[in-house]
């Protein structure tokens, strides 16, 4: 049978230790191909790059920190890889980071540098389905550009900062599949552009709020929360009659 469609061959190999020599590159492309082994630390020669796409690839080992030498990177993509370690501190020094900044299904570890707030431009993280530990920085209210947060699928602990209140254009927020704890913030209510909040099995607890876009089946998920009480999708609250202002969360087994 006939068909229109275009076949690209997919390239292995590893990527050529000389590719630092192409110093004039404004945009790279090696994604969605079969590339193994390292990330050359010499890519940091690139400093005119605004755009890097190594997804979708077996790249191991771990991020070089010289890349945090491509001052002019708006973009960077390595999602899908087989990368290791820790985010070096380094691409936090990229100001100039502001379309999309993901490292989503690799096996990175510790935690999400305080630096993040220096990408104050900065429109989409995603750090989702690593082994990423530790509590969300409170530097990352400051990324006041941000829409798009994907921290999904990895072993975060704490509260859910105060300081995130001042991102008032984020669209979707997923922290579930974390190990997140205590309660939902009631900022959230008010964010007038979200259309997705994804809080699900965490370890939240205390009473869902009832305002806003916690009205909105469609838009929050809570699921797996275990110590939450009210809105639609957990048990509801019981006040003790002693005191209406006192709630207490009965578990059912």
């Amino acid at each position: 049978m006939y068909s229109n469609q275009t076949f690209f061959p997919t390239i292995a190999g590893s990527i050529p230790a000389n590719i630092g020599r192409l110093w004039r590159l404004q945009k790279l492309s090696l994604s969605q191909n079969r590339f193994s082994g390292g990330i050359p630390s010499n890519i940091g020669n690139l400093t005119l790059l605004n755009r890097l796409y190594l997804e979708e690839n077996y790249l191991t080992g771990m991020i070089p920190k010289t890349l945090g030498k491509c001052k002019n990177l708006q973009l960077l993509n390595l999602e899908y890889n087989y990368l290791t370690g820790t985010i070096p501190v380094e691409i936090m020094s990229i100001y100039s980071l502001s379309i999309y900044l993901s490292f989503s299904n690799n096996s990175l570890t510790g935690q999400l540098p305080s630096a993040i707030g220096s990408l104050t431009d900065l429109d989409a993280l995603d750090v989702s389905n690593n082994h990423f530990s530790g509590e969300i920085p409170s530097s990352l209210g400051e990324c006041l550009s941000m829409e798009y947060i994907f921290m999904e699928g990895n072993s975060f602990e704490g509260s859910i900062p105060s300081s995130l209140s001042q991102l008032k254009g984020l669209q979707v927020v997923d922290l579930s599949r974390n190990n997140f704890s205590g309660q939902i913030p009631e900022f959230f209510a008010g964010f007038r552009f979200l259309d997705n909040l994804n809080l699900s099995f965490n370890g939240f607890e205390g009473e869902v709020p009832k305002d806003g876009i916690f009205r909105n089946l469609s838009i929050v998920s809570i699921h797996g929360n275990n110590n939450l009480c009210g809105g639609s999708q957990v048990w509801p609250c019981h006040h003790a009659q002693s005191s209406p202002l006192k709630r207490n969360i009965v578990q059912l087994n």
